[in-house]
């Protein structure tokens, strides 16, 4: 289940988990949408007749290096049918200060962010001609590796200006797990949700999930062999997730095996019964009232929780 908290935020609801999955799913979520999330950014940028990032354009009121930190904050989603690595042509002339909204760009080209400021020319005779290079990645690019791989690569050229990045899309991603006592066997299902906002309302948080979920599902296949067996009589199928729980009825011999966790207690009275080697139900019938008072961790408020548990169980009050 979805629901839109705003235009970049929504949660997802997961229930009826194993327990135990609901961590284990959120945490590799989270992690893979962090570090997966595809985005546009700019990577290296050639400004006609600036040699290096500490030039002053006449004319123009930045200077080189905030001209290529304005640009660093560009973000674009690019069609996946093209090449990801794009190189755009511009060209500015006249007074005026210029936005991300000023670049022509192709149709396959998406401008995420039209409102960030590039320059402002000062003077009218001042013309920029520059050619940008948008890549669709994820991660973070260094200075370094971008020297690295253009070394060895056909983008080598002189007179150009690097721009490390990290393609960010995503604003944030958090999950909380929620563990629900299904029925009185001790059976308990776990429910995640996930919390996804982006950084533009343009981007789906719905999207970045399922490309998510592919990224994970991709990897796991690699440890499905076709030689071997396994029971899957224990596997989940996706039919009994986002249900509502079915009770029931818990015979005697189950209620008598059932461990303590399994019991509305409250976390320390539970606690303090383990701690006393009391783990099944059976072993706290064989204990009396002024038994259980004279053990470490257990009050009378203690007693009469479990009294409570025991009357929802239909069995006697301890003695």
């Amino acid at each position: 289940m979805a629901t839109e908290i705003d235009d970049c935020t929504t949660k997802f609801e997961l229930k009826n988990l194993p327990r135990g999955f609901g961590h284990t799913l959120g945490n590799a979520m989270r992690r893979i949408i962090l570090a997966y999330n595809l985005g546009g950014a700019v990577t290296w940028l050639k400004i006609k007749w600036v040699p290096h990032e500490y030039y002053v354009i006449d004319g123009v009121k930045e200077n080189v290096v905030n001209i290529l930190l304005n640009f660093k904050k560009l973000r674009f989603t690019l069609d996946e049918k093209i090449e990801p690595t794009q190189w755009i042509s511009q060209r500015f002339k006249g007074l005026g200060e210029y936005k991300a909204a000023d670049l022509k760009l192709p149709s396959w080209i998406t401008l995420l962010n039209p409102e960030e400021p590039l320059f402002e020319i000062t003077d009218a005779a001042t013309e920029i001609n520059m050619e940008l290079r948008i890549e669709k990645w994820y991660g973070y690019y260094s200075l370094d590796y971008l020297r690295n791989r253009d070394k060895k690569s056909e983008w080598k050229d002189v007179n150009v200006l690097l721009i490390d990045n990290d393609f960010k899309l995503v604003d944030y991603v958090k999950y909380d797990v929620q563990e629900v006592i299904e029925d009185f066997n001790g059976s308990t299902k776990d429910t995640l949700v996930i919390e996804v906002k982006t950084q533009f309302g343009e981007v789906s948080p719905k999207q970045m999930l399922q490309f998510a979920g592919e990224v994970l599902a991709s990897y796991a296949k690699l440890f499905v062999f076709d030689d071997l067996y396994i029971d899957k009589s224990v596997f989940v199928e996706m039919d009994d997730l986002n249900v509502e729980s079915i009770s029931t009825v818990v015979d005697e011999t189950n209620i008598k095996t059932m461990p303590i966790d399994a019991l509305p207690l409250s976390e320390r009275t539970r606690n303090a019964l383990i701690k006393n080697q009391i783990l099944y139900v059976e072993d706290l019938e064989k204990k009396k009232k002024a038994e259980l008072l004279l053990m470490k961790g257990v009050w009378k408020k203690a007693i009469d929780e479990i009294n409570d548990s025991f009357k929802q169980l239909g069995k006697p009050l301890i003695s």
